[in-house]
């Protein structure tokens, strides 16, 4: 289990004592505070299984304490849900049991090993010749290295697995994908672009609690046999979206449906947080392309400088190769020295406008990219959460119209209690009458409460992910970057120290040049000094 997603365990853990098991917060603090001492706000400092178990203290303490003030009323046990901990306006929560998933390799890993982000690469491609009705196409090898496994894929087959995940797990965080071009490209450019998309694509799902979870990821990343990979393919048509919440399926074995006023600020500040970020991302993508072309475009004219001086030194071989009176060696030995030192300029500068593009350029479009799916993700909260509200409104005034005005028959009431005896208590009255209705608007509840608490388990994992992927791939960047600069630091050295021994021999003083360079170079110079 990932750091993130056990945090977010720990988090939930106190909110719900908070909202809903109604602790006051400064009551818990001192208790937690009193057992770890100021170590209490390093959450990460507690093993969940510890918080819980002082969590569950102070409930069954804060129990007893209501039990002797006061007894559940006839109307309350009457309405009383199972698994429903708290319900009201504003309030809800509710847990369903559904089917538990065994935990695949992915999951295991991540539970031995929740401080890795994982991040699979595509090591190599091939393009793969069509026939006459089948058009050419590319094969990425996707290599995830704590496996150490190696899978040849199709980009349709990355496609086919983004659709099976939101099958499977409707109303989640998806990463995006490039978008489908209609003809297709096979230059190295535009491979290498998607290449960098494809990876990142994975490795969001891979970090991601929920969808790392599925058999359909696990199949993609170590099917090799193409025959069984072709069967998944299949199964993936079949299913189905779960049309009740015990239908889900996930590691945990439950689904939590909830919201309350806390969720509902922390989505209209993230909306506005990610809406006002988007421009951010906009400039950085464009500002961190255009750096990575300017950067091309200058290592063009640093090839081209190295192409000139190779002419020249082409030029000054072949008179040299023509004339052995007047020949001009050390020019010639000058003219390779400088066309190396461009040479191997403009490989370093490749290997960091890479390096740049890679981590800058093509990182920033997709975290744009993903923050899209966040806001989308919220788009669709917001709309459940404003059906939801319109529709019990609705409700609760042609409820209290019935209670008021209409006759009891018309209330449509299936109960076998004394409906005269209902019909004295306003509670009773509206918790029976219009069932039809009624279980229409405890759907729509249902439905907003679990994606409200989808978008925010998701949303959040999301983000603290996201701290990590810039930290790591930071690091990354400033290692090349530092490996780069070193070889091309060594290699200057060795071509100025070339120069500051040609100085020397000028200057009368034996030089220190490898036997190469003197055979090739100096030899010929001196046989022109004695022909003179």
């Amino acid at each position: 289990m990932s750091l993130a997603f056990e945090r977010l365990r720990k988090q939930d853990l106190l909110l719900s004592a908070v909202l809903y098991e109604r602790i006051p917060k400064d009551e818990l603090i001192q208790h937690l505070s009193q057992v770890r001492g100021e170590q209490f706000d390093l959450i990460d400092s507690w093993a969940y299984e510890t918080l819980e178990g002082e969590v569950k203290l102070m409930v069954e303490k804060k129990h007893g304490e209501l039990k002797r003030v006061r007894t559940m009323s006839i109307d309350e046990e009457i309405l009383i849900k199972p698994n429903v901990i708290i319900n009201d306006e504003k309030n809800y929560r509710e847990t369903i049991q559904c089917k538990q998933l065994p935990p695949n390799r992915i999951v295991l890993y991540y539970d031995q090993n929740p401080q890795v982000i994982m991040q699979p690469r595509i090591a190599e491609y091939k393009i793969i010749e069509g026939s006459t009705f089948t058009p050419n196409y590319v094969n990425y090898c996707v290599v995830v290295g704590q496996f150490g496994s190696n899978v040849w894929r199709r980009v349709e087959h990355f496609y086919w697995l983004q659709e099976a995940l939101q099958q499977q797990y409707p109303d989640s965080l998806i990463p995006p994908l490039p978008a489908k071009t209609l003809f297709r490209k096979f230059t190295p450019e535009h491979i290498s672009k998607r290449t960098k998309m494809l990876e990142q694509f994975l490795s969001a799902i891979l970090n991601n609690h929920l969808l790392r979870q599925s058999d359909f990821i696990e199949g993609f990343l170590f099917l090799e046999d193409d025959i069984k990979f072709k069967q998944l393919l299949a199964s993936s048509s079949v299913l189905k979206q779960p049309t009740k919440y015990s239908d889900y399926a996930n590691q945990e074995g439950q689904v939590i449906l909830e919201f309350n006023p806390m969720m509902d600020k922390y989505f209209m500040d993230i909306n506005t947080y990610m809406l006002n970020t988007n421009d951010i991302y906009k400039e950085l993508t464009q500002n961190s392309r255009f750096m990575v072309n300017s950067m091309k475009d200058f290592i063009i004219k640093v090839k081209n400088l190295a192409g000139s001086i190779g002419s020249l030194k082409e030029a000054t071989k072949s008179f040299n190769l023509k004339n052995i009176v007047g020949s001009l060696p050390l020019l010639e030995f000058v003219y390779t020295l400088l066309e190396e030192y461009f040479i191997d300029w403009s490989s370093n500068l490749n290997k960091l406008a890479n390096t740049l593009n890679e981590n800058l350029y093509e990182f920033f479009r997709f975290q744009r990219d993903m923050q899209n799916q966040c806001v989308e993700l919220i788009s669709n909260r917001n709309k459940a959460q404003c059906k939801y509200l319109k529709e019990n409104q609705d409700l609760m005034k042609k409820k209290h119209k019935y209670f008021t005005t209409e006759p009891i028959e018309k209330w449509e009431m299936v109960t076998e209690m004394d409906k005269i005896k209902i019909k004295q208590n306003q509670v009773l009255s509206y918790h029976f009458m219009l069932p039809k209705e009624t279980q229409e608007v405890e759907e729509l509840k249902m439905r907003f409460a679990y994606i409200n608490r989808q978008a925010y388990q998701q949303i959040t994992q999301y983000f603290d992910n996201k701290g990590i992927s810039y930290t790591t791939r930071m690091c990354n960047m400033s290692i090349r970057k530092k490996e780069n600069a070193a070889q091309h630091t060594q290699f200057v050295e060795k071509i100025a120290s070339q120069f500051m021994q040609i100085v020397a021999m000028r200057n009368g003083e034996i030089p220190n040049l490898k036997q190469e360079w003197i055979d090739q170079y100096l030899n010929p110079l001196r046989i022109s000094c004695i022909i003179r």
